[in-house]
């Protein structure tokens, strides 16, 4: 945001003074400071703001109220355009250049979109105020640190081998089915939740370099291993500031602004309006009561992924859809104090070879679980089974001996499971082949100097008096450093294997929301052009107001248009394989598109439903876009 002392200051001397003889009345001032300081004690009146804000019609005060909302990212003219009623699109642009006229937003122009912002002057005087609402008895749901346990569920099933990447960067379909399995506390309640946080999860992973991509194999990076040897505790808090970061470009402020306002419980119409200005990238189902995970902004069902929030679901038997929101007690002080409280640990391993803990325990203990045992349930408090071959299984996926002994120091086992896990080490490390590095060292004083130094002993796993030293392979650049800093430069390849960072293409597509850059503001508002010469080229197009009958091709290309920008479409449908069937005329807005696989077809909300249904893209005959004069 910008204040408007600011923004005056950029603006042209000339211009500077017109604006000052609008406001007073009186022209001939020479003084520019003068000219300026009276300027925005003028525009910068609370009284005057808020006088032009009560005589807007509600779907402009609407609008005003989402361009400060969302703050230092602003909201394109397109994006605004699916916040209002679909008959007041075309007095947009109009009433937008009035606000700035009025100097109670400013617009910047980028090379695809112009985009508004509001004053700093005004933001705590123009707020969205969700309307009160009684707490509802519907079922109440979080999903406290899930998440985490997830992640070291991903980072176990890369840990074994089991995720693999298609030639063209994309996982493959049984890897990400594999994932999906494991998320069933989310698509219990929602199909496309499980989806969403697979999307958040390699997200994370794949933009931090967390996975190394070798062949065709994902694997934990060396970077998300010591991650979890030495800091696991902080894995919650490293996803929030990572998440921070790319959904609100560091700006805490913002986040903590929008979140205000689910301190008490909101409707979930109001909590999707607030957390759209971060992803306006759909319209919101006017004046419905619940909504269903799949017509939530992306970042409010990442909030509840990432436990900031609780969802209370109607009552409707059968349908979970959200009836209202309202932040927890963890995320109250996640905003407060940027840290997350620590969730409880506990660890039990029964008789029987089952081991129950909870999501709270530390990740670094869960990874390991995840590689070593079959986990049962996807709760609270998580139930793994041992057995012996997928405990050597995951043995075998290159778990140093040192880490398992970390893990049985961390939970406490009765005596038949301790011994039975003492013979399957014995049976796995009692017994090896592998390739060994070893680092000879002909200056004797060098060779006792290090023998007796503490750093550099604790790289290699054996010393070999008058020779030199058995290198740990995990440890090697540690080895090679120290040696650099004796004079040594060994001729040796200190990678073992040649990991690639793992690919993001296919995760960024369904992660990331456009956001625009602040450019210099746009002083002149030059954004008219002829309506009616615009409007006659558009309808000589295949997204004109005149219907047309198009091929398949065009017809995607106007239905992905009409999702975009939330343009309401009318069409001519009939049913081609029925010859008795009826034309029948529709107007709807599209939700989604489903074109994987045939029979092809749309997600649609026809006027005046508030429930989506498919529309085979077959039986459009005729479509065109509709403008203020059709609806």
């Amino acid at each position: 945001m910008m204040d408007l002392s600011v923004f005056f200051d950029g603006m042209s001397k000339p211009m500077l003074r017109e604006v000052h003889a609008t406001a007073y009345g009186k022209k001939g001032l020479l003084n520019n400071a003068l000219i300026q300081s009276e300027v925005v004690s003028f525009y910068s009146s609370e009284e005057r703001m808020q006088s032009i804000r009560q005589k807007l019609e509600s779907w402009q005060r609407h609008c005003l109220d989402l361009i400060y909302l969302s703050g230092s990212r602003g909201l394109s003219y397109n994006e605004l355009r699916l916040s209002v009623p679909a008959a007041k699109s075309a007095e947009l642009q109009k009433f937008l250049i009035s606000l700035c006229q009025q100097f109670l937003v400013w617009r910047s122009s980028t090379p695809t979109a112009v985009v508004y912002y509001g004053f700093r002057n005004f933001e705590e005087n123009i707020r969205y105020v969700p309307e009160p609402v009684d707490p509802s008895k519907g079922t109440h749901v979080g999903y406290s640190v899930l998440l985490d346990w997830h992640v070291c569920k991903v980072l176990g099933l890369a840990q074994r081998g089991e995720l693999k990447v298609n030639g063209n960067g994309t996982l493959h379909r049984r890897s990400r089915q594999l994932c999906l399995d494991s998320f069933t506390s989310a698509s219990k309640l929602w199909s496309s939740a499980a989806e969403s946080e697979l999307t958040l999860i390699f997200s994370f992973l794949t933009q931090n370099r967390w996975l190394s991509l070798v062949g065709t194999n994902l694997y934990p990076s060396e970077k998300a291993l010591d991650f979890l040897k030495k800091n696991s505790f902080r894995l919650h808090q490293d996803i929030l500031s990572w998440w921070l970061c790319v959904r609100f470009q560091k700006d805490r402020m913002l986040c903590k602004s929008l979140f205000k306002n689910l301190s008490t419980v909101t409707s979930v119409q109001d909590a999707a309006q607030i957390f759209w200005v971060l992803d306006p990238t759909f319209r919101i189902l006017d004046k419905s009561r619940h909504l269903g995970w799949e017509n939530l902004p992306r970042p409010l069902r990442e909030a509840w992924l990432l436990g900031l929030v609780d969802f209370t679901l109607s009552g409707q038997k059968g349908v979970h859809k959200v009836e209202q929101v309202a932040l927890n007690a963890s995320g109250l002080e996640w905003l407060e104090t940027s840290v997350m409280p620590m969730p409880e640990a506990s660890v039990s391993v029964l008789p029987n070879f089952d081991i129950v803990a909870s999501v709270g325990t530390s990740p670094r203990i869960l990874f390991v679980l995840s590689s070593l045992a079959v986990s049962k349930n996807d709760e609270t408090f998580l139930c793994f089974s041992l057995d012996k071959e997928t405990y050597l299984s995951g043995l075998r996926s290159g778990f140093p001996e040192s880490e398992i002994e970390h893990f049985r120091n961390g939970v406490k086992t009765p005596d038949n499971v301790s011994s039975a896990l003492d013979e399957w080490n014995g049976s796995f490390y009692g017994a090896r082949v592998r390739t060994v590095r070893l680092l000879k060292i002909d200056d004797a004083k060098a060779l006792n100097e290090l023998s007796a130094f503490p750093q550099f002993m604790e790289n290699v796993e054996e010393f070999i008096p008058g020779y030199g030293f058995l290198i740990k392979p995990e440890r090697e650049e540690g080895v090679f450093s120290i040696l650099e800093s004796y004079g040594f430069c060994p001729n040796a390849s200190r990678a073992l294997e040649n990991a690639e960072k793992a690919p993001t293409e296919e995760w960024r597509k369904d992660f990331c929301i456009p956001r625009y850059e602040a450019g210099t503001p746009d002083y002149e508002l030059r954004g008219g052009q002829d309506e009616s010469s615009m409007q006659s080229s558009l309808d000589a197009t295949k997204y004109g107001s005149l219907y047309r009958k198009l091929d398949t091709f065009d017809l995607v290309k106007v239905l992905r248009y009409a999702k975009v920008t939330g343009t309401l479409l009318g069409a001519q449908v009939k049913d081609p394989g029925k010859r008795g069937d009826k034309m029948k005329e529709i107007t709807f807005y599209v939700h989604s598109l489903h074109l994987s696989k045939a029979p092809f077809n749309a997600e649609i909300q026809e006027v005046g439903s508030e429930e989506n249904h498919p529309l085979l893209l077959s039986f459009i005959q005729e479509v065109k876009v509709m403008q203020k004069k059709s609806v």
